[in-house]
């Protein structure tokens, strides 16, 4: 008796939970020799060389070192990169990055996204349908098609976190609507808060968007009888939801908002908030992806493939699905998602633009392909149910053949507009999936199997996906990578603290501790971007602003920033594409100097316009937007002879902190060539002092005659508000969480010891 107990409990277990074991399978086949990094080859697109290696490698040093990484002095001059949301600093996979060499971290962070984003969307799926083979079909496709396999290839990590969770969040929505536990929206709201620790805000936008249109489809689709009431009830649990969201990430959320209202992004227009729309043509890569083609845009932003076979399930599943509820909701997500893709394209968004917050503070409304390839992966699911789990009809045969020939039409078409000719290798690939489709659709009507066609089906999905992405995931190296350039082997002979005008649009500066004034990140300090360019009289790029603009760098412009202490420019030389020069400034502001001359210009403006005028000298003169606050500035009493000489002296120099001595025979003022930025502090032999905005963009204090000891310190209020917000969430959510589960883990076990008694 226990014996056949025993096997029949594994057998019921093996039934229930096969899929959690399937899926990996299915994503390790997948990437195959890509999984371990040989060589310090690892698994890695073009942002990661320009943005998140380097970002790894100063968040490494700084945890391992004891210090928050919270400023950045590296690039763009210094920048609070705590409030720049990409470098996910409190998501837990950084942890990865920290504890283990980068090539690992960077691998199993990409294959475990993937996994969970495939398992997240199994669950959601299997939810509504009670189908695994549902389940694991929306998963392939969504996990494993060309959002996540084109985001890697460009390295846009963060854009694969946030969609990894993004089916978890409403997983665990539909799970609390379907039970109403407050439970399961509480997690969803830890969940929700994860994923905007994971680094993309306007994924997060689109996930809290698309998270309230859901909810109100849900609701107003549900028969008047069956829904909840009062109303205020569930409205309740989805404000919980944004709540616990916020108070997790706050820690994050907090910096990024004071960051984003000095910005470059703080006030944007119509042309930056459509820059990069989704053009209409290039739904044609949803039939023929990777084409190379004149007539199509071609951007990674663009890349949306789910499969031939998944778009004709998915059309299946959303006519002929029992799930009428949720076919309709995400039939209105589908509808909006493509409005928002188009940007734009579609009058539509100008209604988006001017009535729905916060959506022209992002870019590239292309992005939203996230929710479109969402909604396609469970129509998949829906229609692979349909196909497999019922008797099949004549009428949902018509309309599958129907379908996959008005398919095959659109591909034809398609080919004959954008002259695909002659037919390339990829035209070829397309038509054989709408072969296996049509074999595969009608082989339902001869096969008394459905677990059989079923299989068959994810195979042929899985298939499709791996021919499709498998020759293209990205590979890169870390040993040439991390390789010195010519010019960084002078940088390190010659230490010091000047900055360097370079041409390219990357943070190498992190990691080899030289201070460039250029970048690459998509917000920039506004007062900064502006100043760079109105120095070398250029105009401020309003739309692409990962960077500084690239006519900046040219020998008569590269040093117009007078005050920034530029001593090396590499430069991009005309006649020799991909060559570049080096050029050494005439002369060098140093970072920290002592300035007696003081001019009070209220106006910003002023100061640029006296900045440029040849006659500014910034040893001699400091432009001050305001005097000093004469009752907050301490008056040290002199015990010694006034000094005959007047010097500053940088003898401490970390990322969160600046310690110099000083000494002048008269009262003057120490312009420290820094971004003013708030949170940074003053202290003047132990005294604080008032931090004043000086030349536009720099710091500048008030110092009496003497020997002095001073010490900047990056503190900022909204980083020691967010953690204590966080911190209090946690400490509030997690023992309400297990207090309300120890109970029901308890019946659960004395049930399991109560059945095995009994046996």
């Amino acid at each position: 008796m226990p014996v056949n107990y025993m096997k029949e409990t594994l057998w019921n277990v093996g039934k229930r939970i096969w899929p959690a074991f399937l899926i990996p399978a299915i994503i390790l086949a997948f990437f195959g020799k890509h999984l371990f990094p040989a060589n310090s080859n690892f698994i890695g697109g073009l942002d990661v060389a320009h943005q998140f290696l380097w970002h790894a490698q100063f968040i490494k040093e700084q945890l391992l070192s004891g210090s928050i990484p919270l400023w950045n002095p590296y690039y763009y001059s210094g920048h609070p990169f705590i409030a720049n949301p990409q470098t996910f600093v409190f998501y837990p996979a950084t942890l990865l990055f920290v504890a283990l060499p980068l090539p690992w971290a960077f691998n199993i962070d990409t294959i475990l996204h993937i996994y969970l984003a495939a398992m997240g969307m199994y669950c959601f799926v299997y939810l509504i349908t009670e189908s695994k083979f549902a389940g694991l079909a929306s998963a392939v496709v969504y996990s494993l098609g060309g959002y996540f396999m084109d985001r890697i290839s460009l390295g846009h990590l963060i854009m694969v976190h946030t969609a990894a969770l993004l089916p978890w969040i409403f997983y665990l929505f539909e799970k609390g609507c379907k039970t109403g536990q407050l439970r399961f929206f509480l997690l969803a709201g830890l969940v929700f808060g994860l994923q905007v620790l994971s680094g993309d805000p306007q994924n997060s936008y689109y996930t809290a968007l698309f998270l309230v249109v859901y909810f109100l489809a849900r609701y107003f689709f549900t028969p008047r009888q069956l829904r909840p009431r009062p109303l205020h009830r569930p409205v309740t649990f989805l404000a919980l939801i944004f709540l616990v969201a916020f108070g997790v990430s706050a820690v994050q959320v907090l910096p990024s908002l004071e960051f984003m209202s000095l910005s470059d992004r703080a006030e944007n227009t119509y042309q930056f908030a459509t820059y990069c729309s989704f053009p209409p043509q290039n739904f044609f890569t949803f039939l023929v992806p990777k084409i190379e083609l004149s007539s199509l845009e071609h951007d990674w932003e663009f890349g949306g493939y789910i499969g031939v076979f998944a778009l004709i399930l998915a059309g299946i599943g959303a006519v002929f699905s029992k799930h009428s509820l949720h076919k309709r909701c995400f039939g209105i997500i589908l509808l909006i998602a493509v409005t928002i893709m188009l940007g734009s394209f579609t009058p539509v968004y100008r209604l988006y633009y001017k009535f729905l917050p916060g959506i022209a503070t992002f870019r590239i409304p292309a992005r939203c392909l996230i929710m479109f390839v969402f909604a396609m992966s469970v129509f998949t699911g829906f229609g692979l149910q349909n196909v497999c789990e019922s008797s099949p009809t004549k009428k949902q045969h018509i309309f599958a053949m129907t379908w996959l020939v008005v398919l095959f039409l659109c591909l034809f078409t398609g080919a004959i507009i954008f002259q695909v000719t002659p037919a390339p290798k990829e035209m070829g690939l397309a038509g054989g999936f709408f072969v296996v489709a049509f074999i595969v659709l009608n082989l339902n009507y001869f096969l008394k199997s459905k677990p059989a066609i079923a299989g068959l089906i994810i195979a042929a999905l899985f298939v499709e996906l791996y021919l499709t992405y498998f020759p293209r995931i990205p590979r890169m190296n870390q040993d040439e990578v991390l390789q010195k350039r010519p010019y960084e082997l002078l940088f390190g002979k010659d230490p010091g603290f000047y900055r360097v005008a370079s041409v390219f649009n990357a943070t190498f500066g992190a990691n080899y501790h030289y201070y460039d004034i250029n970048g690459c990140t998509p917000v920039a300090l506004g007062h900064y971007f502006r100043f760079i360019h109105e120095m070398a009289n250029l105009p401020v790029p309003r739309e692409r602003k990962h960077t500084l603009n690239a006519a900046l760098f040219c020998p008569d412009t590269v040093f117009s920033s007078k005050i920034l202490g530029i001593k090396y420019a590499i430069i991009s030389v005309e006649y020799k594409e991909g060559y570049v020069e080096l050029m050494t400034a005439p002369q060098v502001m140093p970072r920290a100097v002592l300035v007696k001359d003081a001019i009070v210009l209220p106006r910003l403006e002023e100061h640029l316009q006296r900045i440029k005028r040849p006659d500014f000298n910034p040893w001699r003169q400091v432009l001050l937007e305001s005097l000093p606050n004469q009752n907050e500035q301490p008056t040290p009493k002199i015990t010694e002879p006034l000094p005959k000489e007047n010097n500053v002296t940088i003898t401490k120099y970390q990322p969160n902190r600046i310690e110099l001595q000083s000494v002048s025979d008269s009262d003057t003022y120490l312009v420290l060539s820094e971004l003013f930025y708030p949170g940074w502090h003053a202290y003047v032999d132990d005294n604080k002092v008032q931090i004043l905005r000086a030349d536009y963009l720099l710091r500048a204090i008030p110092l009496t005659a003497g020997r002095h000891n001073i010490v900047f310190v990056y503190r900022p209020a909204s980083f020691l508000a967010g953690a204590a917000l966080t911190l209090l969430t946690l400490l509030v959510f997690i023992p309400y969480l297990f207090k309300n589960e120890a109970p029901r883990l308890c019946t659960r076990g004395l049930l399991r010891r109560r059945v095995k008694n009994k046996s």
